[in-house]
């Protein structure tokens, strides 16, 4: 297996599943760099696991697989639920199971995507490379920013890659953005305003739990990993973006799509150096303006 294929697979993979989620953008129109991806021989397929398939995970799943350089052979989740669902995916004969590290003793998986709430980013992309897997880990990269520099001291001792997924990074859309910029055919741009709405029933992040979620089908006591401890709770589990102890919140779910994209097409690589936020509740919408 060469280094570019588990390379293509995992920028390609990621970015056809982002891309799903942009209005407008088909998978087919992803591009790595300016590249398509191109077919692989058989024997060059990556074997690769899910950990983590509900909502992004199964969608990276599904686009995972359509790679013909791609092979799914198992996926992990702590849902029972979503075994059966990885399984409808990726195909009856893939190995299911609740325990990552099965996943990570397995040397015949070569790649993970991690695709689990934001606190267990960490640990299970340091594990994955330290067993010597190449890692897709959703964004955000990390729970804590402590966490995001553990993470980078731990890729640096490794021959392996991390690959953090930002879908408006991988879309053809934005590549076509980046080179209009470049190019200066928008001339000179002095300020960049950047707007998210998520105007449906479900609003942000109020998903409703499994019928059949319960201390029988979901291990909530790995899932709560090192969260302080509390009584099994489904609405936690199925909307853990908004609490704390799980998610980042609007900043690391939503805002990082917007500032992702702008560094992409501006070519912007540094930390503001200097942010104000505003916000308030009225008359039942939440509103806010950040500028930096």
């Amino acid at each position: 297996m060469s280094e570019f294929s588990r390379r293509r697979f995992l920028q390609t993979g990621s970015g056809l599943a982002m891309a799903a989620a942009l209005p407008g953008v088909s998978p087919g129109a992803v591009v790595l760099g300016q590249e398509q991806a191109q077919p692989v021989a058989n024997g060059d397929r990556v074997r690769f696991a899910s950990i983590g398939v509900g909502i992004q995970g199964s969608q990276l799943l599904r686009n995972a697989v359509s790679l013909p350089q791609a092979q799914c052979v198992a996926a992990c989740d702590l849902y029972d639920g979503r075994h059966t669902l990885a399984k409808e995916i990726a195909g009856p004969n893939i190995k299911t199971t609740r325990r990552y590290q099965e996943i990570l003793e397995d040397k015949n998986i070569e790649a993970v995507i991690v695709a689990v709430p934001d606190h267990w980013h960490k640990q299970i992309t340091v594990d994955a490379i330290r067993a010597g897997k190449d890692v897709h880990c959703e964004k955000p990269m990390s729970h804590t920013i402590a966490e995001g520099e553990e993470m980078v001291e731990v890729v640096k001792g490794s021959k392996n890659f991390v690959q953090v997924g930002s879908q408006r990074v991988s879309s053809k859309v934005f590549a076509k953005a980046k080179e209009l910029y470049d190019s200066g055919a928008i001339g000179e741009v002095h300020q960049v305003e950047l707007q998210l709405g998520r105007n449906s029933p479900g609003g942000a992040w109020v998903y409703p739990p499994p019928l059949d979620l319960s201390p029988e089908t979901l291990d909530w006591a790995t899932w709560e990993g090192t969260a302080p401890k509390k009584a099994f709770d489904p609405i936690a589990f199925a909307r853990w973006r908004a609490f704390h102890e799980y998610g980042t919140g609007m900043a690391g779910d939503l805002m990082v799509h917007l500032l992702s994209g702008m560094q992409f097409v501006t070519g912007i690589n540094a930390i503001p150096d200097r942010a104000y936020s505003i916000g308030g509740y009225i008359a039942g919408r939440m509103g806010g303006i950040c500028r930096t």
